[in-house]
């Protein structure tokens, strides 16, 4: 506003016309200047040829620039020939659909409830030009791209062609029809992931928040998924949802936890201006801040001091789960052990050595793990330390935590990947490593594709039946 200002006063010939969502829940009349709301490029079109004209948007125009779900526009890509060279190695947002027919009271999609479609041929056009200019990752934008199964089902054929792409959808987790499930079992592992919002598994918040989920279905949805193991799937959290105390927040969490997600970010209610959870706020005496990103402070059930603890949990969560530089290892931990108790103990060594929210190097990393968990490494648990290492990240050698001395032999394959000995047989399956302690040192060499395999990004294990020259 205080550029807008200075403009007018410096151009007094200027037109203006504001939008998004910082100005479009503005009450009627407090802003001098139009405001565009919902999808844009028709109205800003219009906008463009009225002041072409010289002339003013009358009363009726005003109020349908200031409404949602209407003038979607032809699809024109964002995206210009000039621009692909740029885009490679990049994540490229791709919109296919508009709308949410959900009511979740957190998000401003709430505000949209009419789903439109853009053209199929037109969509399978702009896709193709992206690959073909060599672009790998595109994330779709669709609000929730399985409300069609069957249109969702014929995309994802189609892009299947694509080898060594890969795609992001946001799904609902409950509604995967279990014909959908069985054509998941068909898509090529790793090409797809999926982005599956839980949000909480408290039953009485997801009523608060006006979200509609079958926690029975949905938990049954990702454990065939897990079985599949063809694609990869990133689940949601939001901490400090009105009537969720910590205690139920952990309880979300260590559910969640139990179905074994690849990834799993942990985020906090934002009140977004125009979001319906704004009408909760004297109701559940919630603070945040009043400048973006509008975060939680605290509120009735849940202390600013829990909210501090939380922020340093997601922390440590994503320095060791997922980075998926430890999966192995917290796997079989979690065999015995709460995940709350496993990272509240991370936090508690980060803590009480001055390093929260500070860097910490690899190695660094993976003494700590060692020193919190295991302070006298059994063999199992230092092949599953050394199997992590190698396995998440392209590495020619050991530290010196987990190796005594470093590899005398290299793979003869590529003369650059280590042999190393470990004491058990290794198997892998998905995400987790099953290990046989073994009579002898057994000798593995594990190898990273310079083009990786999709989101799975996993190497090959190879047995090396004794050291090469």
């Amino acid at each position: 506003m205080e550029l807008i200002e200075r403009l007018q006063k410096q151009m007094p010939e200027l037109k203006i016309v504001v939008g998004g969502p910082e100005v479009s829940f503005e009450k009627e009349g407090s802003l001098a200047y139009p405001i565009i709301s919902g999808e844009g490029e028709k109205k800003w079109v219009e906008f463009l040829d009225l002041t072409r004209k010289n002339e003013s948007p009358s009363d009726e125009v005003l109020k349908r620039w200031r409404t949602y779900g209407t003038d979607l526009p032809e699809l024109i890509s964002p995206y210009l020939k000039e621009d692909f060279p740029k885009l490679k190695n990049r994540i490229v947002y791709f919109e296919t659909s508009r709308g949410c027919p959900y009511l979740c009271s957190f998000c401003l999609s709430a505000l949209d409830k009419t789903v439109r479609y853009f053209d199929e041929k037109t969509v399978h056009k702009q896709i193709k030009e992206l690959i073909t200019a060599g672009i790998e990752k595109i994330k779709f934008v669709d609000r929730t791209f399985n409300l069609k199964p069957g249109r969702m089902k014929k995309l994802m054929q189609w892009l299947s062609q694509f080898k060594g792409n890969e795609f992001h959808f946001e799904v609902v987790g409950d509604i995967l029809t279990p014909e959908i499930l069985d054509f998941l079992e068909t898509v090529p592992p790793g090409m797809f992931q999926f982005e599956i919002g839980i949000q909480t598994t408290t039953e009485s918040v997801q009523e608060t928040i006006k979200r509609k989920q079958s926690n029975q279905k949905l938990f049954a949805t990702i454990q065939r998924l897990v079985e599949q193991d063809r694609i990869h799937f990133h689940c949601d959290l939001i901490f400090g949802l009105p009537g969720e105390t910590l205690e139920r927040i952990k309880e979300s969490f260590s559910q969640v936890m139990a179905l074994k997600p690849h990834e799993l970010q942990l985020g906090f209610l934002k009140f977004l201006p125009g979001a319906p959870i704004n009408d909760l706020v004297e109701k559940h005496q919630y603070r945040y801040q009043s400048t973006p990103p509008y975060e939680l402070i605290s509120h009735q059930d849940l202390s600013a001091e829990e909210v501090l603890y939380l922020k340093q949990f997601v922390d440590i969560f994503d320095r060791y789960y997922n980075s998926k530089r430890f999966r192995f290892s917290i796997n079989t931990l979690l065999e015995k052990m709460d995940p709350v108790a496993l990272f509240d103990y991370l936090l508690e060594y980060h803590d009480s050595h001055a390093l929260l929210m500070n860097p910490v190097s690899l190695d660094e990393q993976y003494r700590i793990f060692r020193d919190t968990f295991y302070p006298v490494p059994t063999p199992m648990e230092r092949d599953l330390l050394k199997l992590d290492y190698l396995y998440s990240q392209r590495s020619f050698r050991l530290p010196g935590i987990l190796s005594t001395k470093p590899p005398a032999k290299t793979w003869k394959k590529d003369r650059k990947t280590p042999i190393i000995p470990f004491d058990h047989e290794i198997e892998i399956s998905g995400s987790q490593a099953l290990l046989k302690e073994a009579k002898h040192p057994v000798y593995y060499a594990i190898a990273h594709s310079q083009n990786g395999d999709g989101y799975f990004r996993r190497p090959t294990v190879n047995a090396i039946s004794e050291p090469e020259a």
